[in-house]
């Protein structure tokens, strides 16, 4: 009787699992693993959150709009004394920035112009997508919300790299050691099909609206001040909105700082060059003597007198006894 009770949990368990993979094709590669439960909500500031880019050519039609809504969400913890790490993956991952204390000007305003400078690679080497690396190199920040911003669709995985369908559990490994170290893992996927849901939904929570969203470009800058706010514990009204494109005059002021050195060394060469080409050649003649290049100056001096110097020689011969 025992052996048959413990019997029942393993059958449904493979009932279950058959008619998953019949409803849903590839989706027992991710749930072949358990899903980590999802950490609740910080649910108060300061806090530190990480955005995790997606920069895999997939995302290159839309990565203006990804960049500037990334840009623009850093602003609304710059009065909370927050800390922002941003994150970039194609192929492998990097950390561009970490603990940005975004409270500080100068300090958010430096951010945003990286985040400015971030480009989706053009299907090169880089240009596959490894949600694996992003979140290792996540769980070395220590962060109380990870931000994942991607279109989905991951096929790459290990080190060395590897292609294949083992991408999403690794990434779900990965995943699971970022919130076992109690990291909140939110997903934003962006113009998502239902496979990319599913595969979003295996490395965050089964929960659309919490633990991860699915929306266009247009509603993209909307649901990261969602996240933002839940993990404040605050209304999304209550956040500061974007600041207004910051004037660069510092790279003004270096720039025609630049311009002025290089007209004045243009000007320079051309009065150097003009001086060179109508230099006066020595004088040698009208009644005057020249030697070595200078002028005679007793002559002219004659000249003023009006004492022709043949007359001058006269004179002396006259006056001589």
């Amino acid at each position: 009787m025992v052996a048959a009770t413990a019997s029942r949990p393993r059958r449904a368990a493979v009932i279950c699992a058959v008619v998953l993979f019949s409803l849903f094709g590839q989706l027992p590669f991710a749930t072949a693993q358990t899903i980590e439960a999802n950490p609740p909500w910080p649910a108060h500031c300061p806090l530190r959150i990480g955005l995790l880019i997606d920069q895999s050519s997939s995302m290159e039609p839309r990565f203006d709009e990804v960049r500037e809504a990334a840009s623009n969400v850093v602003d609304a913890l710059r009065d909370k004394h927050s800390e922002v790490s941003i994150i970039d993956f194609g192929t492998d991952a990097r950390v561009v920035r970490s603990a940005v204390d975004i409270s500080d000007d100068d300090s958010r305003h430096q951010l945003k112009e990286q985040i400015g400078d971030l480009s989706a690679h053009d299907g090169d080497n880089d240009g596959a997508t490894n949600w694996e690396a992003a979140f290792l190199a996540a769980k070395e920040l220590r962060l109380n919300v990870a931000v994942l911003i991607t279109d989905g669709l991951p096929n790459v995985y290990g080190n060395p790299v590897q292609e294949g369908d083992e991408a999403i559990p690794a990434a779900i490994a990965a995943s699971t050691q970022l919130k076992r170290d109690h990291t909140r893992v939110a997903g934003v996927g962006i113009d998502l099909d239902q496979v990319g849901a599913r595969n979003l939904a295996s490395v965050t929570g089964p929960n659309v609206g919490q633990d991860y969203f699915v929306t266009d470009t247009s509603g993209l800058l909307r649901q990261l001040y969602g996240i933002v706010a839940s993990s404040c514990g605050v209304t999304i009204a209550a956040l500061p909105q974007p600041e207004p494109p910051v004037f660069p005059w510092g790279k003004v002021l270096l720039g025609t700082l630049g311009g002025l050195v290089l007209l004045a060394l243009v000007a320079y060469a051309l009065h150097r060059r003009r001086g060179t080409s109508v230099r006066p050649a020595p004088a040698t003649g009208g009644g005057g003597s020249a030697k070595g290049g200078r002028i005679d100056h007793s002559d002219l001096t004659k000249r003023v007198r009006g004492i022709r110097p043949d007359e001058q020689n006269t004179n002396l011969h006259k006056d001589q006894p």
